[in-house]
């Protein structure tokens, strides 16, 4: 687990997460993107193919469970393939060096190793009837469109 100092730096800096956690750079607008989750209830993006938007929502999750303690994190899409094939392979991409040690990927969830039943994000399909219930206030929602 990272620091608590670290923690507490990152938790509104996901641009200063993904460069130094992940190991890569976002480009501008995927800066706009990450700094627009960190500062607003509700960020909507509207984009084309190709433009790394699952790389992204990858970044994303990571950022959000290495700095807020006991996360749900629903990930949803409208496809099976959408979510397993694009995004719940990005999340596994993602999965760096630094992270690997306290976070584990499987093709069910991604979870925090030391508290597996509390602290995940879980792909689900937006037609499963319970994709989005028992959210609570720390949780963050990813949908992939």
């Amino acid at each position: 687990m990272l620091p608590t100092e670290a923690v507490l730096y990152y938790k509104d800096r996901p641009v200063e997460f993904v460069k130094d956690i992940i190991g890569v750079t976002p480009d501008d607008i995927q800066g706009e993107i990450l700094d627009s989750v960190a500062n607003n209830q509700l960020t909507s993006v509207r984009s084309g193919h190709g433009i790394g938007k699952s790389a992204l929502q990858s970044w994303l999750i990571y950022w959000f469970m290495c700095t807020r303690p006991f996360p749900k994190i629903p990930c949803t899409a409208p496809t099976k393939h959408q979510l397993h094939d694009i995004l719940w392979a990005e999340v596994a991409k993602w999965r760096t060096k630094a992270i690997q040690s306290e976070i584990e990927w499987t093709q069910e969830k991604l979870y925090m190793k030391s508290n597996p039943e509390n602290w995940f994000a879980v792909p689900r399909t937006a037609t499963q009837p319970d994709a989005l219930q028992r959210i609570s206030r720390r949780s963050f929602v990813i949908h992939y469109r």
